[in-house]
């Protein structure tokens, strides 16, 4: 499919576009999301390790198997394409839904120096969100300080920068995911890392690994 650019800001790279999905694959994916065990969304504040619901994010997030939804595979390889970075920096792709109300309020997607979240591969230097079906009213990702705000449009998405020329988090790239007023909305997320993504052990993981080397 072809990529076609809807505008550009160059503050953070933002970039709009459409045709990396066709509506067909929108679907598959929102029906891949609501396949898999979708639990509420968490957030992880400053440098902690540890990640929690909070009212300021209110959504479920999915992590469809790539092994069983084959559209995962291919969405991938496009964004890989796309961007020019290597697939294997890319973390899981995630399915969010949001319902009336559903929102995420002012935040980064970089993490501050000193987060354990880089040790997974670098910090997260671009996003690249999907939007998968059209919003009634609401849910616009909105940047503040560049004064610009995406309207979810089934088939398009948007990519930009979260770190600077120093790989620290960019000022300009705080952005919010606007309450749903009507409808749903469904978006597919994925970030890029620095090098190549490393998964997280879990806490009991990590637990049983430091046992072992005492």
């Amino acid at each position: 499919m072809a990529v076609k650019i809807l505008s550009v800001n160059d503050t953070i790279g933002l970039v709009h576009f459409s045709g990396l999905l066709s509506p067909e694959e929108c679907t598959e994916l929102i029906a891949a999301g609501e396949s898999s065990n979708a639990k509420p969304s968490e957030v992880i504040y400053d440098v902690s390790d540890v990640s929690y619901e909070t009212s300021g994010r209110r959504s479920t997030v999915a992590s469809p198997s790539v092994d069983r939804y084959p559209i995962i595979k291919a969405v991938r390889r496009r964004i890989s394409l796309f961007i020019g970075v290597a697939e294997e920096n890319q973390e899981p792709l995630q399915v969010l839904h949001y319902t009336r109300g559903g929102k995420y309020d002012i935040h980064y997607d970089s993490f501050l120096e000193g987060s354990p979240q880089l040790e997974n591969g670098g910090n997260r230097m671009l996003t690249v969100l999907l939007y998968l079906n059209d919003v009634e009213q609401g849910g616009w990702t909105q940047f503040p300080h560049i004064m610009a705000n995406i309207v979810p449009s089934v088939g398009t998405g948007i990519l930009f920068r979260n770190i600077d020329a120093q790989n620290l988090q960019l000022r300009e790239s705080l952005h919010a995911g606007l309450p749903v007023i009507d409808g749903e909305k469904w978006i597919a997320s994925i970030w890029i890392r620095e090098k190549a993504y490393v998964a997280a052990l879990p806490a009991d993981r990590k637990d049983e690994i430091s046992r072992r080397t005492l």
